[in-house]
């Protein structure tokens, strides 16, 4: 089994492996765990709400909160709001609660929770680094980089740099990163403009690899500009013109014959019909007599 991870820049969340590798828990109450701890601090949570977000229904759910009671991965507080009435309020953890440790005083009526503390703001990086390999002191600053291998969240990448990028997953020989991908935009276009398809482009990249790669770029590019297919012919046009009723291609100035058939041709007809009728009338009178 290969496993693929993705580093998310944010709206992540991470978990020990001690808590996804628990077998004291079900799957569905690892799972909504997970979803619980996803949520932002005094996000508000019930049975009801959390069996519409999925397949499982209440029953499940329940089950599932009341797994995680024993386990002591949620608590329970029953709490007075302030109007006077009876709430029940959960506590998640990502790891076991100790029983024994008291239970966090609720906020005073009115004054909601403590505001958290600001988050440092990291300290400006000047534009060349500090560093003088890449335009530190004495030296000017690298210019803006050309669009498609700009950095940051500025452009996302295309579909044809995501499929270069992807083929190291596969073959690890391919492996390459977006801003060598980048120039080899074009040729993957023209791929694409001659009819082949992502599974047909993957197919010409990766067979029959050396057994050793030192360029995994110029080495896709060479085979992207060599096997490169020939362009789709265009289609050739109809000739003639169609039938109103049937849309079956005519010659210019004819009649359709399967829907406008030509008087002799209808004569041919008539007269067949008429000498079979004939025909089956004679048998008949004879079988009769």
């Amino acid at each position: 089994m290969r496993i693929h991870r993705t580093t998310h820049p944010r709206a992540f969340t991470t978990f020990g492996n001690a808590l996804l590798r628990d077998d004291s828990i079900s799957w569905c109450a690892v799972g909504l765990l997970t979803y619980l701890i996803s949520l932002p601090d005094g996000a508000k949570a019930s049975i009801r709400k959390l069996a519409e977000k999925r397949k499982e229904g209440r029953d499940r759910i329940g089950a599932a909160l009341h797994e995680l009671e024993e386990a002591r991965y949620l608590r329970r507080l029953v709490r007075r709001d302030g109007k006077g009435q009876l709430r029940t309020e959960y506590e998640v953890f990502d790891t076991p609660y100790d029983p024994d440790a008291p239970a966090p005083e609720p906020p005073a009526p009115g004054a909601g929770p403590a505001p958290e503390p600001p988050a440092p703001r990291p300290a400006p990086v000047p534009e060349n680094g500090g560093n003088p390999a890449f335009g530190g002191p004495g030296h000017a600053a690298p210019g803006p980089l050309p669009k498609g291998e700009r950095t940051g969240e500025e452009e996302p990448p295309s579909r044809a740099v995501a499929l270069l990028t992807s083929l190291g997953r596969t073959e690890p020989r391919l492996a390459m990163g977006a801003a060598e991908a980048a120039p080899l935009r074009p040729l993957v276009g023209e791929w694409w403009a001659a009819g082949a398809t992502d599974a047909v482009i993957r197919e010409a990249l990766t067979s029959g690899l050396p057994a050793r790669v030192h360029a995994p770029a110029a080495l896709v590019a060479d085979r992207l500009r060599r096997k490169k297919p020939a362009p789709r012919p265009a289609a050739a046009p109809r000739e003639g013109v169609e039938c109103d009723r049937c849309r079956r291609p005519v010659p210019p100035g004819e009649p359709c014959f399967q829907c406008h058939p030509a008087p002799a041709a209808r004569a041919s007809f008539r007269e067949t019909a008429a000498r079979r009728g004939a025909g089956l009338r004679e048998l008949v009178r004879g079988r009769r007599s």
